[in-house]
């Protein structure tokens, strides 16, 4: 029996300057892995108020205890620094190959510092390390750049993570490619531009080391077979990523037209996802051991798009690109996915930026010659292909664009403003979360802003019923937080931000466990089994939850050192200035009152002050001394 301890690869591009060292025990075993040690890593190594585009923002791609294994679905992988879009942590979780690599090539975590003078890309050669130039990669897009690099190291099974133009012209919407899945969130492939690091490439062939390798193995494989033969995830397996989008509009949240339609919408059934599965789909691309298979080869095969193709298509494109901005057009849209996934764009961010400017152009905020002769109406999918290529190279208006829809509102003016939802810098497509105050609660407080990913509360969505009233009031104490429009949820919010953690600490695929809730064929006990199995830790529930409560306070204590607080646990815009316009919930809004009163009951429950800063009797309870200096340093507590 071996313990997987792990492996640090630190990078210094300024001074080509390469090590590798272990991973510090207390860092394994008080933040497990992934997004959790990614995110001490930065706080501990980023300077407040530093500059995110520059060379002393930190850089750490991370892998987990899981990644690389016989689990099931542990395929991602965590991009963190301090975000160029937000100013405050940034994070962002791809899936494919890339993490199971690196951890099969002995690295857990790859911390990159400095700005190298020339274009160049990081080599991982099992144990050996390189940086080589990337001066030919340089203006490549995304596919162009992966097939360089695997023809130049001479092996198809090479995995790279890379930035497109996007990146390299430092847009603050750039995402981190690997194989066409998306870090799209928070702009971390501006950070990589940012540091003339155009890719990372991998290979791993090594066995990650277990502590019980046949006990591991032995659960692995049931669950696997498990996984493997039930209907659960055949919305997953069959149908693909139109599904969210399909199942949205019917149940009444589907966001349209920049908030100004929720459900409904006309050309709904173009998304119906066994159309599009028979229409355009030719065969499964899962992400490393998965029995799952959500990923898609696609080709769309007539019409002005035909010979388009591609791997993987999201939700995270169909909404965005599509009802978000009155688009039905569903092969316009995998065009796009391909342009956004090979200049390295993050879709949701980029379409629901575009619904907004359709809306400034419907309502006569800017105007054709604002936006270089480009007509934005609703639908028009040529003029999002003309925007996409112009903020990628930041050309033109699309030099604006690039900086961000909150940012770009500023420019330009004329209450432009006031058309723009978002918290902390960051939107969110798709979604009408107005009458789910859970939901919006999480949006408030997500520790990277705006995120359907790290904020849902699944007890309030009455369409997917995840408990019994009785079982509410058991958990939380009250069945009202069954009620989606009740401000009745900091204490399931809470709970469901701290569970919603775990897949990224382990990275493990969030379709795994459902909603986030865990399922009969893989429950959060099975996830416990597999992390004893490979590292000899054994926890419970309560355990990894007070682990996952202590991270939080560390990526929230990061956001308050950079000045962050009740200012910023709001939504801003439609979301809390207008009512829902169309639907079930037509007429319900934010009542600031209540609003207020809830956020109040949520910093109590957290052992926050009124200011949303985390406390020092609060830190010091999670093992944070350390934090809490640094805050009270920065001038936070």
């Amino acid at each position: 029996m071996k313990e997987n301890t792990g492996m640090i690869l630190r990078v210094d591009l300024t001074d080509r300057k390469i090590e590798q060292q272990p991973l510090p025990e207390y860092l394994r075993l008080h933040y497990v892995g992934g997004r959790g040690i990614n995110a001490r890593i930065v706080f501990d190594e980023t300077m407040p108020q530093v500059d995110p585009l520059a060379p002393e923002n930190v850089l750490v791609f991370g892998c987990g205890p899981l990644s690389g294994t016989a689990a099931p679905c542990p395929a991602r992988f965590n991009v963190t620094a301090k975000s160029p879009l937000t100013g405050i942590l940034g994070d962002s979780n791809a899936g494919g190959y890339f993490g199971p690599a690196m951890k099969r090539a002995g690295i857990d975590h790859i911390v990159i510092k400095g700005k190298s003078e020339e274009p160049v890309y990081l080599w991982i050669d099992e144990g050996k390390i390189a940086i080589r130039s990337a001066r030919h990669l340089w203006g490549k897009n995304v596919r162009e750049t992966e097939q360089l690099i695997k023809e130049e190291l001479g092996d198809r099974r090479v995995r790279v993570a890379s930035i497109g133009q996007a990146g390299e012209h430092l847009v603050r919407i750039a995402s981190v490619i690997h194989e066409e899945r998306a870090a799209a969130r928070t702009g971390m492939g501006a950070v990589m531009g940012s540091k003339n690091l155009k890719a990372v490439a991998v290979r791993g062939s090594k066995e990650v080391p277990l502590f019980d390798p046949a006990g591991f193995n032995r659960r692995a494989k049931e669950l696997q077979q498990r996984i493997g033969a039930s209907a659960s995830y055949d919305h997953f397996r069959k149908k693909g990523g139109s599904t969210g989008t399909y199942s949205t509009d019917k149940a009444g949240f589907l966001a349209i037209r920049n908030f100004q339609q929720t459900g409904g919408f006309e050309g709904i059934d173009n998304f119906e996802p066994l159309k599009v599965a028979g229409q355009f789909y030719s065969g499964n691309k899962p992400c490393f051991r998965c029995p799952i298979g959500c990923g898609k080869k696609y080709e769309v095969k007539e019409g002005p798009f035909a010979g388009e193709w591609g791997n993987k298509i999201e939700e995270g494109a169909f909404t965005p690109l599509g009802p978000v901005c009155g688009n039905a057009d569903i092969a316009s849209i995998f065009k796009m996915n391909n342009m956004g996934n090979q200049f390295g764009i993050d879709l949701l961010e980029f379409g629901q930026a575009i619904a907004v400017a359709m809306e400034w152009y419907e309502k006569g905020v800017v105007s054709a010659e604002d936006l270089d002769g480009i007509s934005l109406t609703w639908g028009n999918h040529k003029a999002m292909m003309q925007m996409m290529e112009k903020i990628a190279y930041r050309q033109g208006v699309g030099n604006v664009f690039a900086e961000g829809i909150v940012r770009a509102a500023k420019r330009f003016g004329k209450e432009a403003e006031k058309y723009v939802s978002h918290c902390k810098g960051m939107i969110m497509a798709g979604v009408d979360n107005r009458m789910l105050k859970g939901t919006s609660l999480g949006f408030a407080t997500a520790t990277r802003g705006a995120d359907h990913l790290r904020a849902l509360v699944p007890v309030e969505f009455p369409a997917f019923p995840v408990m019994t009233p009785e079982q509410a009031a058991a958990k939380f104490g009250s069945a009202d937080v069954l009620n989606p429009t009740s401000y009745n949820k900091a204490a399931p919010l809470i709970y469901y931000q701290h569970l919603s953690m775990l897949p990224d600490l382990f990275e493990l695929c969030r379709f795994l466990l459902g909603l986030g809730t865990g399922t009969k064929e893989f429950s959060y006990s099975a996830l416990y089994d597999l992390y004893y199995f490979a590292s000899g830790v054994r926890l419970d529930e309560k355990q990894m939850l007070f682990i996952a409560e202590r991270i939080f306070n560390v990526e929230r204590a990061y956001s308050c050192r950079e000045g962050m607080g009740r200012k910023d646990d709001h939504l801003i815009g439609k979301w809390a200035e207008e009512p829902v316009p169309s639907g079930t919930y037509k007429g319900e809004k934010i009542d600031p009152e209540k609003w207020e009163k809830a956020l109040d009951e949520y910093y109590r429950l957290r052992g926050w002050n009124n200011n949303g800063v985390p406390t020092k009797e609060k830190l010091g309870e999670l093992g944070l001394d350390d934090v809490a200096e640094s805050l009270k340093k920065a001038g936070a507590i």
